[in-house]
Formats: C-alpha cells, sequence, structure tokens
C-alpha cells in the first residue's frame, strides 16, 4: 500500500516514463521486426536515487526448413507497477503458406516455473505484417515442485496475442497478454496469496508519402495495465487492485534532411483500491501534459533536446499518511540526449535531465537497440 500511494505523488513519474521510453520510429521498427528479424532492446533509467528503470528484450527468428520455424522471445521488465521475467519459445509448423501452427513453451517445467502451450501464426511473404494467438497453461506442474509448499487449486490460463498491419503510410500494431488469476495456499503459516495480471498495448502511426526516409509522421500510442495482488495471512488482508492507462498522441515533422521538431500530449490515470492491515483504501491520479523538442540528425551522430512539463491531480482515502497534501502537483524536466548510429535501426543513446521548477537533477537514462 505504501509504495503504491507514494507513487501517486510523484509528479515525475509519467514524464520519467515517457522520456525513457523508445522513439515512435524505433517502436514502429521494432514492431515490424517482431517475427522477421533478430532485435535486442536494453533501457536503464533513474526513476530516483534509490529505484531504477529497466527493460530487456531480444527475439530471435529463425527458419531451419521451409515449414519448421522458430520464435524467441526474451523479456525482463524491472518497473515501479510490476516485475516481469519471461522466456517463450515458439516452434512453428507451416500447413498453409500464410498459416503456422504453434507449439509454445517456456523452460522451468519440473518447477513453479514455465508454461506449455499452443497458437495459430498468420503472416504474409515478408512477416511484417501478422496476427499470434496463443494460449498457455500458465505453470502447469506448480504442485509438484514448488520450492515454498504451496498448492494452486486450479490451473492459470494465459492469452497472448499479437497483430500488426500496414497499407502505405499507415500501419497498426496490437499486444495483449491475458491470464486468469492464480491462488496459492500455504498451510504454515496459514495464508492465500492472489495474483493477476493483464496487459495491452497498441500503436497506430501514420507516415506521409516522403517523410519516412526522414523518420517522421503522426500516432498514438498507448498501453493499459491491470493487476491484481492480495495477500491473507492469520485473517489479515492485503490487496491492491490496480488499472493504469496511459496514452500519448505524437507528431514528428522533419523541417529538412537535417532537422526535426516534435510534439507530444501525454495522458495518464492510475486507479487503486484495496486493503492495507486489513483496513480498506483507495486512490486516484489524473496525469496531462505535453513535451517537445528538436532533433538534429548529423548522419551517425544525433542530438535531441526538448522540454516536458505535466500536471497531476491525485487523492487517497484511507491512508493518513498523506492527508493535508495538495491534491494537484506539477512536475517537469528539460533534457538533452546524444545518440550514436553506426547503421540503421543500430543505436546507443544517452539522456541527461533537470527539473527546471525544483531546481533539482533530473536522472539519467542510457538505451541500446539493434534490429539486425
Amino acid at each position: 500500500m505504501a509504495q503504491a500511494t507514494g507513487e501517486v505523488f510523484d509528479t515525475l513519474k509519467f514524464i520519467e516514463y515517457d522520456l525513457y521510453d523508445y522513439s515512435p520510429e524505433e517502436q514502429a521498427a521494432w514492431e515490424a521486426s517482431r517475427y522477421a528479424q533478430q532485435a535486442i532492446r536494453l533501457n536503464l533509467g533513474s526513476v530516483t536515487l534509490k529505484e531504477l528503470y529497466s527493460t530487456e528484450e531480444a527475439q530471435v527468428n529463425l527458419r531451419p526448413t521451409p515449414w519448421l520455424g522458430l520464435h524467441l522471445d526474451v523479456e525482463d521488465f524491472r518497473t515501479r507497477e510490476q516485475e516481469v521475467t519471461q522466456l517463450l519459445l515458439d516452434f512453428s509448423f507451416r500447413v498453409l503458406p500464410w498459416l503456422e501452427l504453434l507449439a509454445t513453451g517456456s523452460p522451468g517445467l519440473r518447477k513453479d516455473e514455465g508454461a506449455l502451450g499452443v497458437g495459430l501464426l498468420a503472416a504474409s511473404a515478408d512477416r511484417k505484417q501478422y496476427a499470434v494467438l496463443r494460449l498457455l497453461d500458465d505453470a502447469p506442474f506448480f504442485n509438484g515442485r514448488n520450492p515454498d509448499g504451496g498448492v494452486r487449486d486450479s490451473a492459470v490460463w494465459r492469452v497472448q496475442a499479437e497483430a500488426r498491419g500496414s497499407r502505405g503510410g499507415l500501419s497498426a500494431w496490437l499486444r495483449a497478454d491475458l491470464g486468469t488469476k492464480s491462488e496459492v495456499r500455504f498451510a504454515a503459516p496459514a495464508q492465500l496469496e492472489a495474483n493477476q495480471r493483464n496487459d495491452a498495448a497498441f500503436h497506430l502511426r501514420w507516415e506521409p508519402a516522403g517523410w519516412a526516409r526522414r523518420e517522421g509522421g503522426f500516432g498514438v500510442r498507448g498501453i493499459l495495465r491491470l493487476l491484481d495482488n492480495g495477500r491473507t495471512e492469520l485473517e489479515v488482508r492485503n490487496q491492491l487492485r490496480r488499472t493504469l492507462g496511459y496514452a500519448r498522441i505524437y507528431a514528428t515533422v522533419p523541417l529538412s534532411d537535417v532537422f526535426r521538431v516534435y510534439s507530444i500530449l501525454l495522458l495518464a490515470s492510475d486507479q487503486g483500491r484495496g486493503f492495507g492491515a486489513g483496513l480498506p483504501f483507495t486512490f486516484s491520479r489524473w496525469d496531462i501534459g505535453l513535451r517537445g523538442g528538436t532533433t538534429v540528425d548529423l548522419g551517425m551522430f544525433r542530438l535531441d533536446a526538448g522540454y516536458a512539463a505535466m500536471r497531476s491531480h491525485r487523492e487517497i482515502q484511507g491512508d493518513p499518511a498523506w492527508s493535508g497534501l495538495s491534491p494537484v502537483g506539477y512536475g517537469d524536466k528539460v533534457y538533452l540526449s546524444a545518440q550514436w548510429r553506426p547503421r540503421k535501426n543500430i543505436y546507443l543513446k544517452f539522456l541527461i535531465s533537470h527539473q527546471v521548477f525544483t531546481g533539482s537533477f533530473g536522472g539519467l537514462n542510457g538505451s541500446l537497440g539493434a534490429i539486425f
């Protein structure tokens, strides 16, 4: 409870999530590569002096024979809301020129991790347009070898879907990861742990004719995340149900081959309710902000500078630690980043920022990306 309600009063949170994220152009290239190429993305940023924003992703696509393929996804997300580590392996068997059957799963099947499942993949000839659907039994052997002596009464199912389509300068991408609730009972001490996570993300993008080479375009990116985590021990209930929504409407306009300007409208919502030490509480947060800047493209090197500001309205009921604090807060950052790009879709980027409102140091971020 304390960590979640503390986040409600951090006015910089969603500014940092936007600054540290990949640019729309980098994201669009990664989406097109998902089932056609190899890729790796690493992203580290400071949230506070004691917290690190961290996302790491890697993918492999191999086709040993025309009828057999292999797709590997490795993900490790460490943000304030969630910690998710996943290794997913698909073996695909072509039954039609555009359709493949999937045998999918994760390692650790004799422990309290791993998964087994089946799926379908439909893809274009270049595999840059695709639709994937998987059904997974999450940790099917949990009761046999879990290290803490927990017992799960029912199976946990996950549905994973991902799709991308494009036509002309228009493209659309959607990914969803939905699961049923996991309830684990422990005998000594008597306790019940329940967890559920559902995620969805999308990206709609339009690149006007002639802008693609100069990385210009318009679009909308969004994330919806639902989390339900609870623990009951000695009849004392602790639970947090949380819904986070985050959207960005952006425009990147190339003024020449060297200069681009961009603007982003930021919208965010964080709603939660639950029990802390058996007592009910609720919290809510609504944010709106703007970010704008310019990019100087010098070929292998790029410089980017801009400014972001956000207004946050937040309320907490049931947690006296935050009584008397203002429900409205403002946060901002001015930033500068440098990027080295030895070739297309390979880059190393470093960002530094400063808070104008408070005069405090704003944090650092570094990221690495490669599609090959």
